[in-house]
C-alpha cells in the first residue's frame, strides 16, 4: 500500500498544504514548529483514527477556522481509495471514503497500516504504563477490528463502574457491571497477551543484534489475578475470567474506599528485562533507546506478518535522538521497500546516497 496524495486544510498551524509523496522515502525538512510533526500526525489520524499526541479532536482545527479537512489517496491491492476527515471546531468528525460518508471511524481507516516512531517513544521503558498499554493496543486495533471493539467496550464499562464507585453505589448496582468487566476484561487480556507474544518474538532477536548480544525479555504484568505466568505460556479465556472474578472480589472493599476500579487489564503493564534485570530500574539511556527502537522494528514485522503487507513508516524527528548504530538500523529498514515519511531539522543525519533518491520537501517559512 502506498499513499499517493496528502491534502491538509486548516489543520493545526497549517492553513493549506498538498503533497504527492514518493513511494519510498519522503523527508520533511524544517525548523521546529514549522508543521512537520503536524503532517505526520495527520497521516496517522487518516490511517488509524488515532494520534500519538492523543489530543482533543477540536485541538486539530486551526485557530479561528470553522473546521479542518484532511485527506489522502491510497493505492495498492485495490483501486485508488480516497479517505477524508472533516472536524469542526466543536470536535465533531465526519469521515468519507470515496466520497461516501461513513458512520464510524472504523469504517474509514485500516486501508494503510502505519508504524509511528516519535521522540516520546524513546521514553517507553521508564514512561507511564498507560503509554505502553496504548502503544500495544493501538497496534492491536490496526490488526483486528475485534480488538478495537473490545478495547472501546471495555473502557466504557470501566468508566461507568468508576462513576458508580465514586457515587458510593450499592454492590447490587455494581454487579451487572462486574459481570461485563469480567467477560470483556478476560477477552481483552487474552487478545493483548497473544499480541504481546508476537511483538516479543520479533523484538528479542532485533534487540540482541542491536545490543551486541544482550538478552531481552518482555512480560505482561497483569492486574487480573493471573500472577507470574510468562507470555510464552498458554492460558485460555475462561481461566482468565475465573482469575479476574476472584481478584475483583478480593479488592471489593479497596475499590469502594478509593472510588475507582483497581482490577482489570486497564491497569496492566508491559515489563522489559535485560539479562534478567528490570530495564525500568537498571537500563542505561542507550539500552532504553535500543528497546524502543527494537519495539518499533518489531511492530513492522508483526504488521507485515499478520496483514501480509508492509506498514507505512512515520518517523518524527527521531534520527537526531539516535546514535549512528541505531540510525543505521532504521536506515536499513527504510531501504526495504517500505514507504517512509521522516521529519528532521537536519538532513545531515541521513546517508547522502539515500537522500539522493528521496523526495526532500522544505516545510515552513520560506519553503
Amino acid at each position: 500500500m502506498y499513499i499517493t496524495r496528502i491534502e491538509l486544510k486548516d489543520f493545526r498551524n497549517i492553513e493549506s498544504w498538498e503533497l504527492e509523496p514518493q513511494r519510498a522515502l519522503t523527508v520533511l525538512v524544517g525548523q521546529n514548529a514549522a508543521g512537520k510533526t503536524n503532517t505526520i500526525e495527520a497521516l496517522q489520524v487518516l490511517c488509524t483514527g488515532e494520534s500519538f499526541r492523543r489530543p482533543r479532536w477540536a485541538d486539530l482545527v486551526r485557530w479561528d477556522a470553522p473546521f479542518t479537512h484532511i485527506a489522502m489517496s491510497v493505492e495498492g491491492e485495490l483501486p485508488t481509495v480516497d479517505v477524508s476527515l472533516a472536524i469542526d471546531s466543536g470536535g465533531q468528525r465526519s469521515w468519507r471514503v470515496g466520497g461516501i460518508q461513513k458512520r464510524r471511524a472504523s469504517e474509514a481507516v485500516r486501508f494503510a497500516p502505519v508504524v509511528a516512531f516519535t521522540p516520546d517513544d524513546l521514553s517507553m521503558v521508564k514512561g507511564p504504563a498507560e503509554h505502553r498499554r496504548a502503544t500495544l493496543d493501538s497496534l492491536g486495533e490496526q490488526l483486528s477490528v475485534v480488538y478495537g471493539v473490545l478495547r472501546r467496550d471495555y473502557a466504557r464499562v470501566v468508566r461507568q463502574r468508576n462513576s458508580l464507585l465514586r457515587d458510593g453505589s450499592s454492590r447490587a448496582s455494581l454487579e451487572p457491571w462486574d459481570i461485563q468487566l469480567i467477560a470483556l476484561g478476560a477477552r481483552l487480556y487474552t487478545h493483548r497477551r497473544r499480541l504481546l507474544k508476537k511483538v516479543a518474538e520479533e523484538m528479542r532477536p532485533v534487540y540482541a543484534e542491536l545490543s551486541g548480544g544482550e538478552a531481552l525479555d518482555v512480560e505482561l504484568a497483569d492486574r487480573c489475578g493471573i500472577g507470574n505466568l510468562g507470555i510464552d505460556q498458554d492460558i485460555d479465556q475462561q481461566a482468565v475470567g475465573h482469575s479476574l472474578g476472584e481478584y475483583l472480589a478480593s479488592r471489593s472493599r479497596d475499590e469502594c474506599e478509593r472510588g475507582v476500579t483497581l482490577v482489570g487489564p486497564h491497569r496492566d503493564d508491559v515489563v522489559f528485562t535485560i539479562e534478567g534485570r528490570a530495564a525500568r530500574s537498571f537500563a542505561s539511556q542507550g539500552q532504553q533507546r535500543t528497546i524502543a527502537l527494537a519495539w518499533k522494528l518489531a511492530e513492522v514485522g508483526v504488521v507485515t506478518s499478520v496483514l501480509s503487507k508492509a506498514p507505512i513508516l512515520l518517523l518524527d524527528d527521531v534520527m537526531s535522538e539516535l546514535d549512528s548504530t541505531r540510525r543505521a538500523a532504521l536506515t536499513d529498514l527504510i531501504q526495504k521497500d517500505i514507504q517512509t515519511f521522516v521529519t528532521t531539522t537536519n538532513t545531515g543525519y541521513f546517508d547522502p546516497e539515500l537522500l539522493s533518491s528521496a523526495l526532500v520537501v522544505p516545510v515552513g517559512v520560506g519553503a
